[in-house]
């Protein structure tokens, strides 16, 4: 009988494990889904933030004081900002050592080995997640500098 009862109780020690384990396995799941659930929607936001800073590199010197220029690069840092509280972050490239996770190295030239030389698309990161990696030069050992 104590064997049978002590059998139980071993019994109902682990279901009440598994039962905790399973809860907390289930709160980190849905924690990562709802961190993560607008990603599609972010990644379809990437090309326009792109296009936002190409714009804002071309705009006319005697226009970049012009107020309508002003209001649009408002809206683009309202729009990074809001992205930005959803979890996306503009990766620091330039002058950082290259790394395959978080460069796409499109070409090698003059400048230190191994460094980010220049950046021809920049690369994001969602809570921490390489979301797109930046497409970069990275110097090849040569001691040249660009013109």
């Amino acid at each position: 009988m104590q064997s049978e009862l002590d059998k139980f109780r071993d019994l109902a020690g682990r279901a009440q494990a598994d039962l905790q384990n399973a809860k907390a396995r289930v709160e980190r799941e849905s924690g990562e889904l709802r961190k993560f659930a607008g990603e599609g929607m972010i990644r379809r936001i990437l090309p326009t933030l792109d296009n936002f800073q190409r714009a804002f590199q071309h705009v006319p010197e005697e226009l970049q004081t012009h107020e309508w220029v002003r209001g649009v690069a408002a809206i683009e840092q309202d729009l990074m900002k809001q992205m930005e509280e959803a979890g996306l972050k503009r990766m620091k490239s330039l002058g950082e050592l290259a790394d395959p996770a978080r460069h796409e190295i499109l070409t090698i030239g003059p400048g230190k080995e191994g460094i980010v030389t220049e950046v021809f698309e920049e690369g994001y990161e969602l809570h921490g997640k390489v979301l797109r990696p930046a497409k970069v030069r990275a110097g090849d050992g040569s001691n040249e500098q660009k013109a």
